[in-house]
């Protein structure tokens, strides 16, 4: 047996903890690998029998490429249409009041759908506060549950054109009743593509934390089964019936991971599906990025507390490895604490490469992937880790120009700082 000098411990641990995260990404790699096959299966076999499906693509803004994502709607419909013939879709974009800059936006893109023959409006919600987003989702969807067996959010930002094998995958669950417990909602995995040159340090850190670290959702789905992102989703209409519409989430600012909990506790099961939901996302600043994942990380402060160790544990852990392994270098064991230094970052570099295949980026030589993984992983280590910090302050988050408190079970109030500015 080869005895190890008690400076090397360090060094030893800090190979292992990689070995485990090498264990997880290989775990949900394939995972996600399986998923991508039921694609196939789920694309050619979408019920026979008439299903009435709404799509609603909330809005907020004139984000710069809203027109090509909600544009993108009609390319769906219409291969959603040649896949699945008995599947009646309902396409509503819901912007708050006449003023928001996204109203003319929508209401083009609605007039050239319609004049293709679909099923499509512009509905002004004037949502309430303080969640924006499911207040509109309430104002389309809750005075109808009842007349579609489906109910599908496709936020603002994604692109759904050539999604509609992988949209059929999120539907074929809900119009099925052929496993117990029923699926009472599914979701698809999101990731921002990287088809231009970022425009903004914010948006590299984003794309490079959603497709080059174990938090790729393609990833992340894997290892937390009894997850649910909200960027596209659906919901079984009978499912939302029961468990009090779109408007008892209204007040969570972690509404997808609530609707996720609710669903489950009415008898029904949450799942992810195979595909990736590009966002077309760009132009945030550093700083915005930051806060948005800070409030992301507070949702499951709130909400799943046991979750938030594994952001330092897990999700972004390689910092506090090479710290561990380098340590044998001070104690005096350079030889283990470089080699499990080298084993760390081959490791996260290995990790990076596989959350790019999964979340979607285009293939290209294996050197330029090499380099490309080689700067995702710090610049999404590090965006994870300034999320983690901002998300361990206070309860008070900035939301479309207010200060809110996330207080008990991820509930939404008002914040004191926010009354004394307004």
């Amino acid at each position: 047996m080869i005895e190890l000098p008690a400076a090397a411990y360090p060094a030893l641990v800090a190979a292992v903890w990689s070995a485990c995260l090498a264990g997880a990404a290989v775990t949900a790699g394939l995972r996600a690998r399986a998923r991508d096959m039921a694609l196939r299966r789920a694309a050619a076999s979408l019920p026979s029998e008439p299903a009435r499906a709404l799509l609603v693509r909330p809005c907020a803004g004139a984000d710069p490429d809203l027109q090509r994502a909600l544009r993108s709607t009609g390319a769906l419909a219409r291969e959603l249409a040649a896949l699945a013939p008995a599947l009646q879709l309902t396409i509503r974009f819901a912007v708050a009041h006449e003023e928001d800059p996204a109203t003319p936006i929508a209401r083009a893109v609605a007039d050239e759908l319609r004049a293709a023959g679909l099923d499509a409006a512009l509905e002004h919600t004037r949502a309430p506060g303080p969640n924006y987003k499911i207040g509109q989702l309430a104002a389309v969807v809750d005075a109808r549950v009842s007349d579609f067996d489906v109910i599908i959010n496709a936020d603002a930002d994604v692109e759904l054109a050539a999604l509609a094998p992988a949209f059929a995958g999120l539907l074929r669950p809900l119009l099925s009743d052929d496993d117990e417990p029923r699926v009472g909602a599914t979701w698809m995995p999101p990731s921002e593509r990287l088809e231009r040159r970022p425009e903004t340090l914010g948006d590299r850190a984003s794309a490079a934390l959603l497709s080059g670290s174990l938090h790729a959702f393609p990833l992340l789905a894997g290892l937390d089964p009894d997850g649910l992102v909200g960027k596209l989703f659906a919901v079984r209409g009978a499912a939302l019936d029961r468990v009090g519409d779109f408007a008892a989430l209204a007040r969570h600012l972690g509404e997808d991971m609530e609707l996720a909990q609710r669903v489950r506790a009415a008898g029904y099961r949450v799942t992810s599906v195979a595909g990736v939901a590009p966002s077309l996302a760009r132009g945030r600043s550093r700083g915005a990025v930051i806060a948005r994942y800070a409030r992301w990380l507070m949702v499951i402060r709130a909400q799943r507390p046991a979750l938030l160790v594994s952001y330092p544990l897990v999700l972004a852990a390689t910092p506090l490895i090479l710290l561990l392994a380098l340590s044998s270098l001070a104690l005096g064991a350079p030889g283990p604490a470089l080699a499990a230094a080298g084993f760390a970052l081959a490791v996260r570099v290995a990790i990076a490469l596989l959350a790019a295949r999964v979340a979607g980026r285009p293939r290209r030589g294996p050197l330029r992937a090499l380099l490309a993984a080689a700067v995702d992983a710090p610049l999404a280590d590090a965006l994870l880790w300034a999320a983690f910090f901002k998300a361990l302050g206070p309860r008070e988050v900035e939301w479309r120009g207010r200060t809110l408190r996330i207080g008990a079970s991820g509930v939404l109030e008002s914040s004191p700082r926010g009354s004394e500015r307004a």
